[in-house]
């Protein structure tokens, strides 16, 4: 307890802004709000001074301040004695002391004239501080000053902080058991066997089938949250357990020390404790019997030496430990460095939550919140809701079929033509082939091989020119004459024959169809004609195979010229042709849908088909070929899927363009579920 009272009035820019009293032993000055005179400006220092009350003295100590402090304008070096009257300068701040002995009862005292007169002024210097708010009176800690001579050059606060290492297995275990069984669910939903599924998905997908069920329990978004969550109390374990708290004040020369000294007469030259907690929540006081120190205690001062022979010093270790009762102060000397050690009010936590950068956190807990939401919304939105339907496509597919609309031309279908035709189509039926062995001609009886056959005419015959016959060509060449000569048999053609230059000749010789002469003959020459008959085998009046399907039993349709009667068309071939590259339409398959219907709609859209055709054939001239597409008609008659089963094409952009135009089309509305059909679209170059 304190002898002085120590008056102070605090002066801002000569006015007067505060009056404070203290009967305290020390009494700290600076910018920090646990000091007992707080001067708010960026010229004091935080801990700028210290005043220490003594029996015989009091003593300003500057803590090596930058502005330094002034004692009747005049600098002082670390520290320096004061007396009653004295003027002290802390930056803008003046400090005019009174000194009197302590009266019972006075903490402190304030002028409230003084106050009340320069409140204005106050909201410029510091307020005054209530000692309730910056300190803690149901906690004592012990503060250790460290000086050299009279320079104080350390102040330490044993037990200030409590240790939360306790606290910090428990949050190690929670968050490492969180951490250790999210991993394992996501593992086990990664292990899955996900590629045969989605392979699994795609095979349905293609067949209209249900879709599989899909492996494990759907917990890998669980297991990944737990995971990220057990994070959290795992790493504010792992920040107490590197909390430093200062139970113990140790010296000596380890880096672990609480202050650096030399370590020659210390049981431990690495780190010795001075201060320590006590079980029972006090503080004891260890020293060294080369140690020089006092102990006061409520007004009285022993020696070290005093406490050892009165046993209240317990040894131990090589040293002495001596509990410090509450209100006591000690002096302790350790070669050229002192320790002040008092047992003072523990300092009230004053900062708090004003720490706590609140900007930050709020930009950073939003924009999770907003991100949380975005991602639960999307995972409540139904699968259904994002996959993309044939509505979504309505728009495309109105313009496409406005690209590819087709003529407005009534088409008619092909009836579809019986096998057999008549006789009066083009080019007739073709001739029978004659029964017997081929090769052979004339009469079978004769050895010579080289004569050509000759047919008597008839009398009632009418006679017509043969249609190898063409004087207009021949005589330019060689005449009437040359042209007789080169006639094989008559010129006249045979009238039960047709156009065949048979029938009439003088008298009928059985030989070949060519030789040297008109002569018998039997062998060769008979131009795979089949039989050993007259002519060769075949009806009366015919070579081989009739009429050899060459020319029909009408007039015929062909482009060509001849003579004889009719229409002068007797021969049925028709000049021929380049056709232009041309779709052709198959029929379709499928059920749950009637096919003419479906064949008409493709009719309709078939210049759609022509344009994918039409590109392709920019790229091969020669493309031609088959492309098969099955497709699935929903019961709206809009087409869901389609699908290319063959393409002959060998160009993968015609089957794909096909396949889009498709499912851009509309059909008649399904009864029944869904219709698939499978249609053939032949694409041929000409």
């Amino acid at each position: 307890m304190a002898t002085k009272t120590l008056t102070f009035r605090i002066f801002l820019h000569d006015q007067l802004v505060d009056t404070r009293a203290f009967t305290q032993d020390v009494i700290k000055i600076g910018r920090l709000a646990s000091s007992h005179l707080r001067l708010d400006d960026e010229s004091v220092g935080r801990m700028h001074a210290v005043i220490e009350v003594g029996q015989s003295d009091v003593r300003l100590i500057d803590l090596g301040s930058n502005q330094g402090t002034l004692v009747n304008a005049a600098a002082i070096d670390r520290n320096q004695e004061l007396r009653s009257g004295d003027r002290m300068q802390f930056g803008p701040f003046r400090i005019e002391l009174a000194i009197a002995d302590a009266l019972p009862g006075v903490v402190s005292m304030v002028a409230p004239q003084a106050a009340e007169s320069v409140k204005p002024a106050m909201t410029q210097a510091a307020a005054q501080v209530d000692l309730r708010q910056v300190e803690d009176t149901s906690r004592q800690v012990a503060e250790v000053v460290a000086m050299y001579g009279r320079s104080v050059i350390d102040v330490a606060h044993v037990g200030q902080t409590q240790a939360r290492k306790r606290s910090a297995l428990p949050l190690l275990g929670l968050g490492g058991l969180l951490f250790a069984g999210g991993l394992g669910l996501f593992g086990f939903e990664v292990a899955q066997p996900w590629q045969d599924y989605s392979a699994a998905r795609v095979e349905a997908q293609k067949a209209h089938a249900e879709q599989p069920q899909a492996p494990g329990f759907g917990t890998g978004g669980l297991g990944l949250g737990l995971a990220l969550l057990g994070l959290v109390p795992f790493m504010a374990g792992a920040l107490r357990m590197r909390e430093d708290v200062l139970d113990v004040y140790t010296i000596g020369e380890s880096p672990a020390a609480s202050f650096k000294v030399a370590g020659h007469d210390l049981p431990n030259a690495g780190a010795t404790p001075l201060v320590e907690r006590t079980a029972n929540g006090g503080y004891a006081l260890a020293f060294t019997p080369s140690m020089q120190g006092t102990i006061d205690f409520d007004g009285q001062e022993f020696g070290l030496s005093e406490l050892v022979a009165s046993g209240r010093a317990i040894a131990r270790d090589g040293m002495y430990r001596y509990e410090l009762p509450t209100g006591a102060r000690a002096k302790i000397q350790h070669g050229a460095i002192g320790f002040q050690v008092s047992l003072v009010n523990r300092g009230a936590i004053v900062a708090g939550r004003s720490d706590v950068d609140w900007p930050f956190w709020a930009y950073a807990g939003g924009s999770g919140a907003i991100s949380l939401g975005f991602y639960l919304l999307m995972r409540a939105t139904p699968n259904d809701a994002m996959a993309f339907t044939v509505e979504d496509d309505e728009a495309s597919a109105r313009f496409a079929r406005y690209i590819h609309q087709a003529d407005e031309v009534d088409e008619v279908e092909p009836e579809q033509q019986d096998n057999a035709t008549s006789e009066d189509s083009a080019g007739g039926t073709p001739g029978k082939r004659a029964s017997g062995s081929e090769g052979q001609a004339g009469k079978p009886s004769s050895r010579n091989t080289n004569g050509a056959y000759k047919v008597a005419g008839n009398s009632r015959s009418i006679p017509q020119i043969g249609r190898t016959f063409n004087p207009e060509m021949q005589a330019r060449s060689a005449g009437i004459l040359g042209v007789l000569a080169q006639q094989n048999g008559h010129f006249l053609a045979n009238a039960s024959g047709g156009a065949f230059t048979v029938g009439q000749d003088d008298a009928d010789i059985w030989g070949n169809v060519t030789g040297t002469g008109y002569a018998e003959a039997y062998g060769v020459g008979g131009l795979g004609l089949v039989g050993s008959n007259r002519g060769g085998g075949g009806a009366n009046g015919l070579i081989g195979m009739g009429n050899t399907g060459l020319l029909g039993h009408g007039p015929g349709s062909g482009d060509g010229s001849s003579y004889g009667p009719g229409d002068g068309k007797l021969v049925g071939f028709a000049k021929k042709q380049g056709r232009p590259p041309a779709v052709h339409i198959g029929q379709a398959e499928g059920s749950g849908i009637d096919r003419d219907m479906v064949r008409r709609i493709v009719r309709a859209h078939i210049n759609e088909v022509r344009s994918c055709y039409n590109m392709g054939l920019t790229k091969n001239p020669n493309l031609e070929g088959r492309v098969l597409i099955k497709f699935t008609i929903l019961p709206t008659g809009k087409v869901s899927s389609t699908l290319i089963e063959e393409n002959t094409t060998k160009e993968s952009s015609v089957g794909d363009c096909i396949a889009k135009a498709v499912k851009r089309w509309s059909f008649p509305k399904v009864a029944k579920g869904t219709a698939i059909v499978t249609y053939p679209f032949r694409l041929t170059a000409g």
